[in-house]
């Protein structure tokens, strides 16, 4: 069940008994009806398709279209998916659509569309899953309107959890897109969808169609995008939950542009941090997003789970126990005279920053802050946000701190270095021991020469 905008259907009240002559019912074997795909309207409704008495559509995409059943058998509402005409016309077609939902039937996760039946009815070929109650993830934020960002945490964190039951069981989604997300009303719970069109990417990478690319533009992985020869895997379900991210914090997504030009930006153009679009954002979450997000699938996050690590410790943390050095910058403009809000800069790892009973660093593997008891330095321990077992510094003294310049004056290291890139001209704060050296910019991804800080 996906792109579910909902349509209003003609509720006309008709009997079962009294159907469209066009109606197909498993009690009228046709000749006729053996080699015809319905085009059902929804004038046509309510009518019988075998067992199923269809009563609305509630969505249409790109396999077909998805109705509102109700199962007689089982004296149950579901969601009744039938395919459109050209789509599953050769044996082929037809072995993949049925293996892809077994793939599906296999899942049993709360968070997941339940996938309950397959079949086959005078040439139509229709999946029956669960019939969920609610809004699509899609209408609950917009361009004008973005979601608070720890409520979004919560909800891809719990997406993060479904997902990788399914990718333990080697299932992959490929076509993860808020208007595949259903807010449940009952539990006020997201539910995946269209599970049905999984696929197993243990036992069937080679089954892919030549020259298929399987996903929605916006939301598909740069190694998607290229088409067969990509190697898709459970890093692709990563980057598109980390592409929702990006757009439930932001209001949009990532790229935008034509096809073609989305297509480009997406293998070659490195996203804009989520706070070039809202300035608000602390840099926690647009790290998250923008590592999930990362062309080379070896540096996103290694699992659906770390994924879901990092956004646990940022509910936990949030920004407010974030170190002031990568806070924001209180009326720092760029190029467009914009205020922008900070992030670290990914240099070598950072010196600590001690408070009175805490030591601050980032995680030299994740780049993502961590404060932990000043009693722990020159320790080791894990990372709450990637879970790597890192050494934690130990604080430089006082008199240490105070670095010569490249030209001989002391630089003040208590203080966090601000500057705008001289490629992108956003704003960066970046600590104070990496003056003199040079980084990459968490906006444009280029590297920079950091200020001395005079």
């Amino acid at each position: 069940m996906s792109d579910t905008e909902k349509s209003e259907s003609s509720n006309s009240g008709d009997d079962a008994g009294a159907l469209p002559t066009r109606a197909m019912t498993a009690d009228l074997p046709s000749p006729s009806t053996m080699v015809t795909v319905l085009d059902i309207t929804k004038d046509a409704l309510p009518m019988r398709f075998g067992r199923f008495e269809l009563q609305q559509i509630v969505g249409q995409g790109g396999f077909g279209t998805v109705f509102r059943a109700y199962d007689t058998q089982l004296d149950r509402h579901v969601a009744l998916k039938i395919h459109r005409r050209g789509v599953l016309e050769t044996e082929d077609q037809v072995a993949r659509f049925l293996r892809e939902a077994r793939s599906g039937g296999k899942l049993n996760h709360p968070n997941i569309c339940p996938v309950h039946d397959v079949g086959h009815l005078h040439g139509n070929h229709y999946i029956v899953m669960g019939f969920i109650e609610g809004v699509p993830l899609s209408e609950l934020f917009s361009s004008v309107h973005p979601m608070n960002p720890k409520a979004a945490a919560s909800i891809i964190l719990k997406l993060t959890i479904a997902l990788s039951e399914a990718h333990d069981q080697g299932i992959i989604h490929r076509d993860l897109k808020p208007s595949n997300i259903m807010m449940d009303q009952k539990r006020n719970e997201p539910i995946i969808l269209d599970f049905g069109l999984a696929r197993s990417y243990v036992v069937e990478t080679d089954q892919t169609q030549t020259g298929q690319v399987v996903g929605t533009p916006a939301y598909m992985s740069p190694e998607q995008a290229r088409g067969p020869t990509g190697a898709v895997g459970p890093s692709t379900d990563i980057y598109s939950l980390g592409v929702i991210l990006y757009e439930l914090i932001t209001g949009r997504p990532p790229f935008l542009g034509s096809l073609a030009e989305i297509f480009t930006q997406i293998l070659t153009a490195q996203p804009s941090s989520p706070a070039k679009h809202r300035p608000e954002l602390d840099a926690a979450i647009s790290a998250i997003s923008l590592k999930a997000m990362a062309k080379e699938p070896a540096q996103r996050f290694a699992s659906m789970h770390d994924f879901g690590q990092a956004l646990q410790a940022y509910l936990r943390v949030g920004s407010a126990s974030l170190p002031p050095r990568i806070g924001r910058i209180a009326g720092t403009t760029a190029k467009n005279n914009q205020s922008r809000s900070a992030v670290p800069l990914k240099a070598s790892p950072a010196r600590p920053t001690p408070t009175s009973d805490k030591i601050e660093f980032t995680c030299p593997k994740c780049k993502l802050p961590v404060r932990t008891p000043a009693a722990t330095a020159g320790k080791k321990g894990k990372c709450p946000n990637c879970q790597a077992i890192v050494p934690i510094p130990k604080p430089t003294p006082a008199a240490a701190r105070t670095e010569p310049s490249r030209s001989g004056s002391p630089v003040h290291p208590s203080r966090p270095i601000e500057f705008a890139c001289s490629h992108c001209g956003q704003p960066v704060r970046t600590p104070p021991g990496t003056a003199g050296k040079k980084g990459r910019c968490p906006h444009c991804d280029r590297i920079v020469d950091i200020p001395t800080g005079k």
